[in-house]
């Protein structure tokens, strides 16, 4: 028999993370105090038998002759569409470049990524009845903007998209243009989310497995377009999302690099649950019981933070190449920020953006727990905080420093991006807190900043509309 139960095989999750396990009985201790979902010890019992036409061997094992390279398996699944096929070139590039390097027979090219969200009844105008392998042109005359505001809706999250590709007609191949090549992912997506432990039928992308985002294009569909938009939801409606399972942060990157982008969404995800945990507890009468909970759930919070400074702390040994990932831009600014940064790449702006935005989520979050604390006047409330948790850390005062870094550093995202819907949860996030703080008479410079910005990011997106709209696609692939 094949996978029976022992004493200290682990759990399945941390088993599937390949980490050392504590096996404490039922759930481990070390998936719970990092808030991931322990999968327990339960395995799956499986009986095999050789036969002598087989010489022994079963399904579960491989054939002697096979022979299969990490590289041929990442990419077997050739994407065939009317003449046209397109496998990523070796070596593989993770998702997050700005570029990726595509082979259509003989010949490989590399294309400029893009990323944009549409209505997709609306905006794909095909030379036949299906998109995928034929002609297209597109317009966004009849799609709205993005709204990534919560709806706390019981919905799942879903989306839909369609990969094209676009080359340059009569292009002399001597002087290859990147312009004029590129790759789109063109998708549509709600902005609700609830947790099911079991894909609907409405969650076609979740319902495929990790292991179906393995190879282009499938893999740049999730790892930059669907799982951010995805943690997105899951944090702004503060519901816990699946892509906090393991196997999703693990399988999809098996044979692609990961960025420390993709090392910071795998944070990220774990604080839905901790939001969501939170609302809950925060409404419970005050008994010995809540407080020991809530203690807990501060623990968890103080594991994650934790786990933030060493995420920023390889990003910073990483960029010790540079003299810092970024500087104070000599450029003309918008008051009231009269610094605004520079950084030494658009990604490095990007992870640097996403990661002080969800500061100023997680440290609402934690300052809430902390007025939820100090609301019964009773001495023993100060064994409630954990050691080494510092209150100060999450004063209103200390998230205002961080919406500032995030419109700072916005000016850059916007120049240097092809995916400017990227920077939408960002900006809701930082309008969410200059809102609230208008409530105590300050922030109202900032609050117009961010309206002045997210006219500018308009103004950004219809120019990328309108030169996506010149050229001819080709659909290579459809999601959801």
């Amino acid at each position: 028999m094949v996978g029976v139960p022992g004493k200290y095989k682990g759990c399945n999750t941390c088993r599937t993370r390949r980490v050392k396990c504590d096996n404490t009985r039922p759930f481990c201790k070390k998936c719970i105090d990092y808030g991931r979902e322990c999968a327990g010890y339960e395995r799956e019992t499986v009986f095999i038998v050789g036969t002598q036409n087989d010489r022994g061997r079963v399904g579960s094992h491989p054939p002697r002759n096979a022979q299969s390279s990490r590289a041929a398996q990442s990419e077997v699944s050739t994407q065939h569409t009317a003449g046209h096929s397109y496998i990523a070139a070796e070596p593989l590039r993770a998702a997050w470049e700005e570029n990726v390097s595509l082979q259509s027979g003989p010949k490989s090219q590399v294309m400029r990524i893009v990323a944009r969200y549409a209505d997709l009844d609306s905006a794909i105008e095909v030379d036949d009845m299906s998109p995928e392998g034929h002609g297209a042109s597109l317009s966004w005359a009849g799609s709205r903007a993005l709204d990534v505001a919560p709806t706390f809706r019981e919905e799942v999250f879903t989306m839909k998209s369609c990969c094209f590709v676009s080359l340059p007609e009569d292009t002399d191949d001597s002087t290859p243009t990147l312009d004029g090549r590129v790759c789109l992912f063109l998708y549509q997506q709600n902005s609700s989310t609830v947790y099911t432990k079991e894909p609907t039928l409405a969650d076609a992308i979740r319902e495929l497995g990790p292991a179906a985002y393995r190879a282009f294009p499938e893999h740049h569909f999730f790892a930059r377009v669907y799982r951010p938009n995805a943690v997105w939801a899951a944090l702004l409606n503060r519901q816990p999302t699946f892509l906090c399972n393991p196997e999703w942060t693990v399988v999809p990157w098996e044979h692609y690099p990961r960025t420390s982008l993709d090392f910071l969404l795998d944070i990220v995800v774990l604080l839905p649950s901790i939001f969501s945990r939170t609302d809950d507890i925060i409404q419970q009468n005050a008994t010995p019981e809540h407080q020991l909970e809530i203690k807990d759930l501060l623990v968890n919070c103080l594991n994650i933070e934790a786990q933030f400074d060493i995420w920023l702390s390889a990003v910073q040994q990483m960029t010790s190449t540079y003299s810092a990932p970024y500087w104070v831009a000599d450029r003309a600014a918008r008051i009231p920020f009269n610094e605004p940064l520079s950084f030494a790449s658009p990604l490095l702006c990007l992870m640097h953006v996403y990661y002080w935005a969800v500061l100023i989520a997680f440290h609402q979050c934690i300052y809430t727990i902390l007025k939820a604390v100090e609301e019964p006047e009773d001495e023993g409330t100060a064994d409630v905080l954990p050691l080494g948790l510092d209150p100060q850390r999450y004063q209103p005062a200390e998230t205002r420093k961080l919406a500032e870094l995030v419109c700072r550093s916005l000016d850059f995202a916007l120049h240097t991006t092809a995916q400017p819907d990227s920077l939408l949860a960002p900006v809701w996030v930082v309008r969410d807190f200059y809102s609230r703080m208008k409530f105590f008479g300050l922030c109202e410079l900032e609050g117009l900043w961010v309206d002045d910005f997210t006219e500018r990011l308009g103004d950004h997106s219809r120019r990328l509309n309108n030169w996506l709209e010149e050229k001819r696609w080709i659909g290579i692939r459809q999601f959801g």
